[in-house]
């Protein structure tokens, strides 16, 4: 009923459909003077309906007085009404689905005459959607080995492991604390390189004690020369920066002499694999704890593994989606690729020159990424139709008390941040994309393959701070 009346008056509204290029349309509307003027009239009475005029009740002032005294007011609201009225009425018999608001122009406008406007329209692609469900994928079996428990294991070790201080010459792998001032043809370090202060002179500075010079941390050679030396004690030690000394290029290559004092040895002790050790990991025995180590990277690797497939099967399912996206979202999403381009390679360390020479790469990159984006953008909204895929507020909720809790923030609070940037409508957007690619991933063709060598150690060597 409702349909009918704001249509009323565009009976005979004529629209001509042009197609300018992919995704972009141009609807051309007019409509005969009569229809014009009956809108007029209907405008009119609904003025009068509201109109308080001196010397007449509310409602009761005659049309021409209603007229005259808001003839602006008419004209605006009927040629509001007749844009929007006639918008949507050819929008919806020619089945467009626009993704912008309408570029208005050629307004052709006034009473008693004919109405006409043109509307250039950005809409959401059509495409045939290709299949989404049995796309091919490899995916890593899942094997832990005896040796991956035993790293797991030691890695709780070291997390555990005790420095405890020794009253005896250094050995190779003590961790010591030492204090030093370092300089080079008898003149401070610094004056060589400002930015060397820690280089020049240190008070305690902790230090772990490789007999191989080759594999300081600190400067090559560096410990080595003070192996065998007690706490108290003061050494030379002579240095020469490597060439391809990377926290100071000024230094490369120079001598150095360091007054060294030592102020603290200590040695690394580690835990006795036993039951003891086990409890302090909640587990009742060794037995218990390996078990729950190898179940922990048996559930990492089945996720990392369920991981590489949904990369996958989103990756060969968007390289095969072949059609053009709207003109707008283009520029936009490729300003976008550009800016997280750049950013990545700032991130790695290229200089600005780099990257300014690098423009029509980068560009190209950003352009092929914003494609894609859009194209499985489209593409996922369309599957998620297909399927009766929703996201619920319960899963937006989880997620934004989630991010609520690691950023130590009041969820109310958050909640009412993210919705004041308009970042709702993302977390909604990801979490409809994760479900989509859910779907595909347990639907995909599966190819069962070896684990790539090495990965899933925890023999990584990491340094441990003592205090």
């Amino acid at each position: 009923m409702l349909a009918d009346l704001v249509d009323n008056n565009i009976v005979n509204l004529k629209v001509e459909l042009i197609d300018l290029e992919p995704c972009k349309k141009q609807l051309r509307f007019s409509l005969p003077a009569e229809e014009v003027d009956a809108e007029f009239k209907e405008v009119t009475k609904q003025f009068q309906k509201q109109a308080n005029i001196s010397g007449f009740r509310k409602g009761k002032a005659p049309l021409d007085k209603v007229e005259s005294r808001f003839k602006q007011k008419i004209e605006e609201e009927t040629k509001k009404k007749l844009l929007n009225d006639s918008y949507r009425k050819g929008v919806e018999d020619n089945k467009l689905k626009p993704v912008l608001d309408p570029e208005v122009e050629e307004v052709e406008f006034k009473r008693g005459a004919a109405f006409s406007f043109i509307a250039n329209i950005e809409t959401a692609p059509e495409f045939e959607l290709p299949d989404y469900k049995g796309i091919p994928a490899n995916r890593p079996k899942v094997e832990i080995t005896d040796k991956k428990v035993d790293d797991a294991i030691n890695h709780l070790r070291e997390g555990r492991a005790e420095y405890k201080e020794q009253d005896r010459a250094i050995k190779d792998g003590d961790y010591i604390n030492v204090s030093f001032t370092g300089t080079i043809d008898g003149k401070p370090i610094t004056e060589f390189s400002a930015t060397a202060r820690g280089l020049s002179e240190q008070k305690s500075m902790p230090l772990h004690v490789h007999a191989d010079g080759d594999h300081d941390h600190y400067i090559p050679n560096f410990t080595n020369q003070l192996v065998g030396a007690k706490k108290g004690e003061n050494r030379t030690v002579d240095v020469t920066f490597p060439d391809d000394y990377p926290a100071q290029p000024k230094l490369q290559g120079l001598k150095a002499t360091y007054e060294v004092t030592v102020d603290e040895v200590k040695e690394k002790v580690l835990p006795e694999l036993n039951d003891e050790f086990a409890k302090s990991w909640q587990a009742e025995s060794m037995e218990k704890l390996r078990n729950g180590v190898k179940e922990d990277l048996e559930a990492n690797q089945k996720g990392e593994a369920n991981q590489t497939v949904k990369m996958q099967v989103r990756e060969t399912y968007t390289a095969s989606l072949k059609f053009d996206v709207p003109p707008s979202f283009h520029q936009q999403e490729k300003q976008n690729a550009v800016q997280s381009i750049v950013r990545n390679r700032r991130a790695q360390g290229a200089t600005e020159e780099e990257v300014a020479k690098d423009t029509d790469q980068i560009n190209a990159d950003a352009n092929a990424a914003a494609i894609d984006n859009l194209r499985w953008f489209f593409a996922h909204k369309r599957i998620s139709e297909e399927e009766k895929i929703e996201v619920s507020r319960e899963d937006v909720l989880r997620v934004v008390a989630m991010q609520a809790q690691q950023m130590g923030k009041d969820p109310q609070a958050h909640i009412k941040e993210l919705a004041e940037n308009n970042q709702i409508g993302y977390i909604q957007n990801r979490l409809l994309e994760e479900k989509v690619v859910d779907l595909m991933a347990e639907q995909a063709k599966i190819t069962e393959i070896d684990p790539p060598e090495g990965e899933h150690d925890h023999s990584h060597s990491h340094s441990h701070s003592h205090g």
